[in-house]
């Protein structure tokens, strides 16, 4: 990867992309185009963190321009990576800690007032289960959407194909490897309802 070399995509190329990452099929990952959304994505991220060298806080203009969708008043921490940026919407009131990381290969939606913790992983993507496909660059990429009002802990890992209900609250450490309900409170890894919310009133 070279990222002096980050020309940003056109609106055509994005879709064309989308076309090959986001049906949820295999696919060769290096891809030309792939290729230049990948290394334009990095290239903005390390802008953006540079940016809390000068101001103590990231310019979030330039999530604005990179994401799909990025809602009003939202925060990303120091260390923040994205696959693509193309592929991620969030709501408003948004708020992650540091580190970061989401590979947006295919969808993911975040919903309004989300807080994620530092060190996070959201995670669309799977590599070729056939040894010789894998060993060529091949995978296949599943959405991820997470809900309004959802509370995600530090060091937490969401993988691929996962929806997590509106209000629910993932502990610290967690591995989400399957879908969370509304109203719950989850944890462990992999990750599981330890308390049901919904009678609840805080």
């Amino acid at each position: 990867m070279d990222l002096e070399i980050h020309q940003a995509l056109t609106a055509e190329e994005i879709e064309h992309v989308k076309q090959i990452t986001n049906t949820g099929k295999l696919y060769y990952d290096y891809d030309p185009l792939i290729e230049q959304a990948r290394n334009y994505a990095f290239y903005v991220c390390r802008q953006f963190n540079q940016t809390f060298e000068q101001t103590n806080h990231g310019e979030m203009q330039l999530m604005m321009d990179l994401f799909g969708n990025l809602g009003n008043h939202a925060e990303i921490g120091k260390g923040f990576i994205t696959e693509f940026g193309f592929n991620l919407h969030v709501g408003d009131h948004f708020y992650a800690g540091q580190n970061l990381k989401v590979i947006d290969c295919n969808v993911i939606k975040i919903g309004d007032y989300v807080q994620i913790g530092d060190n996070c992983g959201i995670y669309t993507s799977n590599h070729a289960f056939d040894p010789q496909k894998r060993a060529d660059h091949w995978c296949s990429d599943h959405p991820i959407t997470i809900g309004s009002h959802v509370s995600i802990g530090n060091d937490v890992t969401i993988l691929p194909d996962i929806t997590i209900g509106d209000n629910t609250i993932v502990r610290s450490g967690s591995v989400v490897t399957h879908d969370l309900p509304a109203n719950v409170i989850a944890a462990g890894a992999p990750c599981t309802m330890v308390k049901n919310l919904s009678s609840e009133v805080e």
